[in-house]
């Protein structure tokens, strides 16, 4: 893996845990919380390098 790849998924994995974060403690309605998780779910597949 090259130095920019792990930069990458460094950074995506620090936006998906402030999400992650932010969706569980922060975000009281539910509509919020399904708008988090609904970016989670490319983030996640990023994170794993699949596009």
């Amino acid at each position: 893996m090259s130095i920019i790849t792990i930069i990458y998924l460094a950074i995506a994995a620090l936006v998906f845990v402030c999400t992650g974060y932010n969706m569980i403690f922060k975000e009281e309605k539910i509509a919020d919380q399904v708008n988090a998780a609904m970016v989670l779910i490319p983030l996640f597949l990023r994170i794993l390098l699949i596009k």
